[in-house]
């Protein structure tokens, strides 16, 4: 597989378009708020680092999860528990 068909497999999947959203809806909030985005710091330095860390928790809390919750045994937390 080339590195290229990577990108074009990823979105044939269903849920490509709802990451999409997702990612813009956090993308924008963290723009009105007055924080960087990935896109907004030079790759590979200490700052990338912490705001892309930043924006990957804020993608988690946007789906109702804690980015700082320990995890458990279940599937990452989420689903019915017994």
């Amino acid at each position: 597989m080339k590195a290229n068909e990577s990108d074009k497999l990823a979105q044939s999947d269903p849920m490509w378009e709802a990451a999409q959203a997702i990612k813009g809806c956090v993308r924008a909030i963290r723009k009105a708020c007055g924080k960087l985005n990935p896109e907004d710091c030079e790759p590979g330095t200490i700052e990338y680092e912490a705001v892309t860390m930043e924006f990957l928790d804020d993608c988690i809390r946007s789906l109702g999860g804690d980015p700082d919750a320990e995890e458990d045994d279940d599937c990452f937390g989420v689903g019915a528990t017994g």
